[in-house]
């Protein structure tokens, strides 16, 4: 007898001597070969409130011959009720293997057909993914269990309410204040027309979290290495772009620049600047970073860039799927993800709102916080603004002043932007 014909006998026996098993387990009827029918009918005939038993599915499938053979298992399976998560596991890891050699199997047939090797290499990735993180933990929760773990929360949230919040600091103290930080799991998503600052706005958050010890990451799929790194050296070395850009440098600039190397080599700070990137490109290479050293917060350059892993010629509905997959990212890693976004250019010379984000439904219907980026050009002298259009946690509909250093590109506290006047 293979192992997954033992499990899934052992299975089914203890839950036909322990009917009510079936609502206290998540019995997923993928993981069967033999006894899938079997499985559903129990699920379904539970779920119109009926008590399971040999007769009862024999009846709902129609299948009298079953009863005998239902029967001796019921009778000569040894399994105990206690250790039925086991033989769940087990039954589980046998389908992850399988789906696993499945799709090796199906990539090296279209490899030896001639296939787009990165396109097989992509929809290899988030395959295997999806099977290698087939999760075992159940999402069924006793009001014991959920208690306590709501009240340990609770204790973290009261130790650092003095901190300004448990959420990650982004260095722009008032809008800190508004969302309590960036929250483990929640995407973040941050609007702005082109020129505005978008680019510079996530940038400045992960640097000032690199500051604070925290391991961050950015995925540019609109900028290179080397323009990010400029980014970064204007902003840290408080050098303008333009100069940089130029090699304009004098002594005193170089020796900031030394002085930001020096700091920047013991931060952690990745970046990945693929050009072509889909949604499982996002995500494996996320939970790559987590293995290799783990990752506090990622922000995402932008929106539109990141393709789904296939696209249906549906622009609402790839939105969508890439919208999803951000938010995905954040909850499986439990990170925040800051998410760019470009806005329709009627949004131009006025406040942006949330219907400006091109397929704004489901990115309203996602996103954890909305901010949306202005700057008055007409009047630069005005403070710059960061517009909270959605808030899970607290309040919306909110206007931020703040401070863009635009030579440097940093967005920053508006208290700066008086400093630097003086």
């Amino acid at each position: 007898m293979t192992k997954q014909k033992k499990y899934e006998e052992t299975i089914v026996g203890i839950l036909l001597r322990n009917p009510e098993a079936m609502t206290k387990h998540e019995i997923d009827e993928r993981y069967f070969h033999e006894w899938r029918s079997v499985i559903i009918a129990c699920k379904e005939i539970s779920a119109k409130g009926d008590e399971v038993d040999i007769l009862s599915i024999a009846e709902h499938m129609n299948r009298r011959d079953l009863l005998a053979t239902l029967n001796a298992i019921r009778q000569e399976s040894s399994g105990a009720l206690a250790n039925l998560q086991r033989y769940l596991d087990g039954l589980r890891d046998i389908w992850r293997a399988e789906q696993m050699g499945a799709v090796l199997t199906a990539s090296l047939a279209e490899l030896r057909n001639g296939g787009e090797v990165d396109a097989i290499i992509s929809q290899l990735m988030q395959s295997t993914m999806a099977a290698a993180t087939a999760e075992a933990k159940s999402h069924n929760h006793g009001i014991k269990k959920a208690l306590g773990k709501f009240l340990d929360r609770l204790d973290l949230m009261l130790e650092s309410k003095d901190a300004g919040g448990m959420g990650l600091k982004t260095g722009i103290s008032d809008l800190d204040k508004v969302l309590g930080g960036l929250h483990p799991s929640d995407m973040v998503i941050v609007g702005a027309r082109p020129g505005v600052g978008k680019t510079s706005f996530g940038v400045s958050v992960m640097m000032n979290l690199a500051k604070q010890g925290k391991r961050v990451a950015m995925i540019s799929s609109e900028m290179s290495v080397d323009q990010v790194m400029l980014r970064i050296t204007s902003l840290e070395a408080g050098i303008a772009g333009n100069k940089l850009r130029d090699a304009d440098l004098d002594d005193s600039e170089w020796t900031r620049i030394t002085a930001m190397t020096n700091r920047l080599v013991n931060m952690s700070i990745r970046i990945y600047d693929k050009p072509v990137v889909n949604v499982s490109d996002v995500m494996l290479r996320s939970k790559a970073w987590m293995v290799d050293g783990g990752v506090d917060f990622i922000v995402v350059d932008y929106l539109t860039r990141i393709r789904p892993v296939k696209s249906i010629g549906n622009q609402n509905l790839d939105v969508g799927e890439v919208v999803t997959g951000m938010k995905n990212v954040a909850r499986s890693l439990n990170i925040p993800v800051m998410v760019l976004a470009q806005l329709n250019r009627d949004a131009a010379n006025r406040r942006p709102i949330m219907s400006d984000l091109r397929d704004s439904g489901i990115i309203e219907q996602e996103a954890d916080q909305i901010l949306m980026l202005y700057r008055d050009n007409e009047n630069p002298l005005n403070p710059s603004e960061i517009i909270v259009e959605k808030n899970r946690h607290g309040e919306s509909k909110l206007i931020i002043p703040c401070y863009f250093n635009k030579p440097t590109m940093q967005w920053t506290n508006l208290s700066n932007q008086y400093a630097d006047a003086a």
